[in-house]
C-alpha cells in the first residue's frame, strides 16, 4: 500500500535542512502540499524551490516557533495558503556540548525553547484547528535517541528536552485520541547532517564503532519514517516513539 497524501496539507518546523528538508521533499512527492518553517528563510526558500521544481506545492513562513503569536500567525498562514492543516511534524532542535555544571541557565532554556516549548506551542495551535476541521490529524515529533539513553556528548538539557518531548508525545496522543489525532516520535541516532558534520575524525570514529549496521544514517532514512507516520498507513499507531538508529540502542 502507497503513502498517498494527495489533499493532506502539512507544516514542517526546522524544514531549511537536514531531516526536516528531506521530510517537506517525501511528503510534498507523496502529493502533501507543505508549509514551511524556521529562521533561515533563505535556505527555506531553496528547499521550497526544489520541491516545487519536482512538481509539489510549497510555501514558506520564517519564524520563531518558540513565540505563542507566530505559531498562531504560521497556522492562519497555513490555512490561508492551502485551506485546511492535517499534519504537523516538528523537525527543529537544536544541541549545546556545555559541561554539565558549566551549563548556565541560559544555555539550559534556549535549548529547551526549540525544542520543547516551540513543539507544544506549536501542537496547541494546530490541535485547535485540527478539532474545528472536524477530520483528524497527524503530528510527528522528532526526538533522539538521547531522550532514551544517557548521551553525555550533549549538555543534559539536550536528553532533558528530547525525553520531554516523548512524554508530551504520549500525552497529547491519550488526550486528543478521540478527535483522531495522531502524535508519535521518532528517536534518530547519529544522522549525517551539518552538526555531525562539525565533528571531529575521531570522535566519528568513535561513534561509527559502536553502530552496528555500520554507518551513519541519513535524512532520508528518517523523512521514510516522518511519510509513514503522517499517511493512512500508521492510522493505528499512536503515541509511540520509533527508534532509527542503526542499532545503537535497543528496547
Amino acid at each position: 500500500m502507497k503513502a498517498n497524501l494527495e489533499g493532506k496539507v502539512a507544516i514542517i518546523t526546522g524544514a531549511s535542512s537536514g531531516i526536516g528538508a528531506q521530510s517537506a521533499k517525501q511528503l510534498a512527492a507523496e502529493g502533501a502540499a507543505v508549509v514551511l518553517t524556521g529562521r533561515r528563510e533563505e535556505r527555506l526558500a531553496q528547499v521550497a524551490s526544489a520541491i516545487r521544481a519536482a512538481n509539489g506545492r510549497a510555501a514558506v513562513l520564517a519564524g520563531d516557533m518558540a513565540s505563542e503569536a507566530f505559531c498562531g500567525r504560521l497556522v492562519q498562514f497555513a490555512m490561508d495558503t492551502f485551506g485546511q492543516v492535517d499534519i504537523l511534524v516538528c523537525s527543529a532542535g537544536m544541541a549545546l556540548r556545555t559541561p554539565s555544571l558549566e551549563m548556565s541557565r541560559e544555555e539550559w532554556e534556549q535549548v529547551m525553547n526549540v525544542n520543547l516549548t516551540a513543539p507544544l506551542l506549536l501542537s496547541q495551535a494546530c490541535i485547535r484547528q485540527f478539532q474545528k476541521a472536524g477530520r483528524g490529524g497527524k503530528i510527528v515529533y522528532i526526538s533522539s535517541t538521547a531522550g532514551k539513553n544517557i548521551n553525555l556528548g550533549a549538555s543534559p538539557s539536550y536528553g532533558a528536552s528530547k525525553a520531554g518531548l516523548l512524554y508530551l508525545t504520549r500525552h497529547f496522543a491519550r488526550e486528543f485520541a478521540a478527535d483522531h489525532i495522531y502524535v508519535n516520535a521518532i528517536c534518530p541516532g547519529p544522522v549525517d547532517s551539518e552538526i555531525t558534520h562539525t565533528w571531529t575524525p575521531e570522535h566519528r570514529a568513535g561513534v561509527l564503532a559502536n553502530l552496528p549496521v555500520g554507518r551513519m544514517g541519513t535524512p532520508e532514512d528518517i523523512a521514510n519514517a516522518v511519510v509513514y507516520l503522517a499517511s493512512s498507513l500508521s492510522d493505528y499507531v499512536t503515541g509511540e516513539s520509533l527508534l532509527i538508529n542503526g542499532g545503537r540502542f535497543m528496547e
